[in-house]
């Protein structure tokens, strides 16, 4: 389950810096290393919360996007990550490690599932024809 998008990322960070962070050479973007961040944050988060809790989500808390956003801002600063960027991570893996651990709660039900379909096919039929003491003459 993906819990951020790209436009949770734009929110939080500078459009010029994941700019340049998804350049791969002078002028062109690669914008699936900012998917692949994201991805690979939110499986590293399903492996803590999933300790504890049903996945999918029924619902993405807010604190758990932000967290993501952190994760995969992370991911993409391997090279030249700033002091505040790793602090940032490491605090997103305290936070995850606390809901693991149970110290921290999601908010969210713990035996939450993911909410049920519209489309799902449904079947209905008249009563029986056939009984006991029905022989079948309607």
């Amino acid at each position: 389950m993906i819990y951020a998008t790209r436009d949770d990322m734009a929110h939080r960070y500078n459009q010029d810096t994941l700019a340049q962070l998804m350049q791969t050479l002078p002028g062109q973007e690669d914008t699936g290393l900012l998917d692949n961040a994201l991805a690979d944050a939110s499986a590293l988060i399903d492996s803590y919360i999933s300790a504890r809790y049903t996945l999918p989500l029924s619902s993405v808390p807010l604190a758990l996007t932000q967290q993501c956003c952190a994760i995969a801002f992370y991911y993409l600063n391997t090279v030249r990550a700033t002091e505040q960027t790793r602090k940032r991570y490491e605090d997103a893996l305290r936070w995850l490690e606390g809901i693991r651990d149970g110290k921290t709660p999601l908010g969210v039900a713990q035996d939450s599932s993911a909410p049920e379909s519209c489309d799902l096919p449904e079947m209905q039929s008249e009563a029986a024809v056939f009984t006991r003491d029905q022989k079948g003459f309607v």
